[in-house]
This record gives C-alpha cells, structure tokens and sequence, in this order.
C-alpha cells in the first residue's frame, strides 16, 4: 500500500503547485461530478523545462492509459505518465487555456471572470514563477470536440466525469504540478455550467511505480539529442526585457547548407511507366521528384517507427 504523503480538496475556483518526487503518483479526483480540471506541469530543478501538450498531440488529441507527459524540445524527455484514466475523462490537447481578456472581449464581462492564466499564474507564483510561465495546459475531462477541418465545436458535448473518478499521473522525474479547477466551466458544457470540487493527493514511490519508472526512462532517454542546458549555445537566461541582436553573432544552423548528393537510379520499362503513372496521378511535379517521394513514403512507412499512443506495456 503506497502512503499518502500530501491531499488537499481544491475549491472552485483554484489550483495548487504540487512539487513532486520520481516515483510518486498524483491522483485527481472528482468530489462531486463532472468537472474540468486544467494541468500544468515543470521540471522540479529547471522550470524552463516545462510540459508540451503540442508534442503530446503527436499521438492524438486525447490521451489514454500511458500517454506519456513530455517535456518541450530541445528536452524532450518523459515527465509524468498515466497510469489510470477512466473512460469517463475525455481529454483535451488542442483547446487553448482560458483568459480573461477572451471573456472581456467575446462576451463583455465586466472585470474579471474566473479563468485558467490567472488560477495557473497565482497557483505557481508560491513558486516564484510569473503569468508569463503559465504554458498551454493538458485538459482534463474536458469533453470538445472539432469537425473535419479542425474547428472548435464549443458547447454541444457534455462532460462525462462522475463522482469518484480518479485519474493518476506517475512521476518519471522530479517535477511542479499544477492541477486546478477550470475557470470557463460555469458558461459552457466544459463543466457544464457549474463549478465542483476536486481532491489531488499525492503518494509516495513504491518498488512497483519505480519499476515502472525505470522501463520507461530506458525507453524513452538517452537519445543525443534530448539536450541539457550545458549544451546549449545560448545558455543564459534573458533577464533583459527589451529585445536587442547580440553583436557579430553568426548562427549556426543545422547542417545548412544541406549536403546534397546525387544518385543515378536505374529504370526497367516496367519502372518507368509506374513512374509516369505516378506523375500522372501527382504524386510529383516531375519523374524524379515522384521517385524521390515513391521511395521516401516507402521508406518512411517500412524502416521508420511510427507515432504511435503510448501503452503501459513494460515487457
């Protein structure tokens, strides 16, 4: 039985920065019914290393049990990873965090209306950290939807979460977490239209989560370039607001100009006509550019490994 080593019940609206351990679990769980909870997350040691949701979305919009939250490139490394996520809570890696000049201006509140930047900025401000280090958020039982060109459907789908639900995140470093109650669910289907409590506990490691752990980090670091600030060229942090070229300063961009080599490829009858066939059907503006993409999308789908959603399979 792991122990709980801290829980507090947040109120609507608010959050809390939750400095977390490798190992140790966080467990957000619904008090009272379907509620949206709104999800930032740091590197302990290096708040500049921060969570992605644009890199989560490279396997979908939603997540699922072993989704892994991941750090910004150049990073790039495993933060945390679900490890329980009922059907009931539907995620959201697209909808940007709400703000209050969007109420301000959309719907002529006057004031201020609850929202996501101000809850996220006073919930890590305990930390030092300004509005400004609030990052987009991983949504939580937020049930959106899109159509077919990628446009927000706002208000049509319910949230789903019941009474009792629990989802938990596992720690694969030291890490700031930051749940909190959505700020927009009191006007639209996000909570629908009320705002609930919600609990966040956090238990300590136990030899099972740190085997967890200990596969996962196997699998997903040690690859050169998930670079640390040591390797950076540009390793000081900015303390100047006022933006202003660095004299004499030549980039050094990666391998530009590109190396290009060129290879002579011998055509059968038979490859010639399917390679017509293929400009035909534009596939390229010409023979060799229909090749050269013929033989990349081959490539790509045979020798490549694919974006895939994570699993907690560890074997």
């Amino acid at each position: 039985m792991s122990k709980i080593i801290y829980t507090k019940t947040l109120d609507p609206v608010s959050g809390k920065a939750i400095p977390m351990k490798r190992g140790q679990t966080l467990t957000i769980t619904l008090l009272e019914g379907p509620q949206c909870v709104d999800f930032n997350c740091f590197n302990l040691h290096d708040y500049k290393e921060r969570m992605s949701v644009g890199h989560m979305r490279r396997t979908g919009f939603r997540c699922r049990q072993g989704s892994i939250v991941w750090s910004a490139p150049p990073r790039y490394n495993p933060m945390m990873v679900f490890t329980e996520l009922p059907a009931t809570c539907r995620t959201d890696l697209l909808a940007a965090r709400c703000h209050a000049t969007q109420f301000e201006k959309e719907r002529g509140y006057p004031g201020t209306h609850t929202n996501c930047q101000d809850t996220l900025a006073e919930s890590i401000a305990e930390f030092g950290l300004t509005p400004d280090d609030v990052h987009d958020s991983l949504n939580l039982w937020m049930n959106t939807g899109w159509d077919d060109e990628g446009n927000f459907i706002p208000n049509v789908r319910r949230n789903q979460g019941k009474k009792g639900d629990q989802v938990k995140l596992l720690a694969l470093m030291d890490v700031l977490a930051v749940p909190l109650i959505c700020g927009s669910g009191d006007v639209s289907n996000t909570s629908n239209y009320w705002f609930r409590s919600v609990k966040v506990e956090v238990t300590d490691s136990t030899p099972e989560n740190d085997a967890v752990v200990a596969t996962l980090l196997k699998k997903h670091t040690g690859f050169i370039n998930q670079r640390t600030p040591d390797q950076f060229r540009v390793k000081d942090i900015r303390t100047e607001r006022d933006l202003t070229a660095t004299d004499k300063f030549e980039p050094k961009f990666t391998l530009c100009p590109v190396p290009v080599e060129t290879v002579t490829v011998e055509l059968t009858e038979s490859d010639k006509k399917n390679l017509a066939k293929l400009v035909k059907r534009g596939f390229g503006e010409d023979e060799e550019d229909a090749l050269r993409s013929a033989v990349m999308t081959w490539y790509t789908r045979n020798r490549t490994a694919q974006i895939v959603p994570e699993t907690l399979d560890i074997e």
